[in-house]
């Protein structure tokens, strides 16, 4: 293989992983929040290397990476 090839490809997945590692957060309901049975304040959930339930702006969103999304993780 060219030196070439293997720089092409190493670009493509640097790439690929960057776009599959963007957090995608979806706010949460009031019904949501409603159904957890632990409150959401205390839940440690993780993703990779995000918190998955995260308040921003004063509402909560629920967070996951697009890998995970894709896959349903």
């Amino acid at each position: 293989m060219s030196r070439a090839f293997i720089v092409v490809g190493a670009i493509v997945i640097a790439i690929l992983a960057i776009v599959l590692l963007q957090p995608v957060c979806v706010p949460l309901s009031d019904d949501d929040l409603k159904s957890f049975n632990v409150p959401i304040e205390q839940r440690t959930d993780r993703d990779i290397y995000l918190r998955v339930f995260q308040r921003q702006n004063g509402r909560w969103y629920h967070c996951k990476t697009r890998l995970s999304r894709l896959f349903f993780f």
